[in-house]
């Protein structure tokens, strides 16, 4: 049985903050949702299709450059806003972040953005098959 905590002041400041954080750790785990398969969705959609190669391109020079995606910067920034450790919070929290951090060596991470590129070139760009009249 889970404990009960005492209830949260909605009015409070840390409040707001720690929940747009719990926001920002769920957009973050949509949007590597999005950059991983995206390409198995987007193939015939051809505005969304540039939107995407663009997020894989973007997401290899972070891993590449070795920078750190915004929306983490966000997420540290808002729970230090709401008074607490960065990446301490609720249970969803938890564990999208063991997702969203993954802790792999950086070769290992680079070499993954660069398969996913290839990958999502191949199918954006191969021509498509003739198709056989009767």
């Amino acid at each position: 049985m889970i404990p009960l905590q005492p209830r949260t002041n909605l009015c409070h400041v840390e409040f707001v903050y720690a929940l747009g954080a719990e926001v920002a750790v769920l957009i973050h785990f949509a949007w590597i949702v999005f950059v991983v398969t995206g390409v198995f969705f987007l193939r015939r959609r051809r505005r969304l299709r540039l939107f995407h190669l663009a997020s894989v391109v973007y997401s290899l020079a972070i891993e590449l450059c070795g920078w750190i995606c915004p929306l983490t910067h966000l997420e540290q920034w808002l729970w230090q806003r709401a008074g607490r450790q960065a990446y301490e919070g609720a249970f969803i929290t938890y564990y999208l972040e063991k997702i969203i951090y993954l802790r792999a060596p950086q070769w290992l991470l680079v070499s993954l953005a660069v398969l996913l590129l290839a990958v999502t070139l191949f199918v954006y760009f191969r021509p498509e098959p003739a198709k056989h009249r009767n």
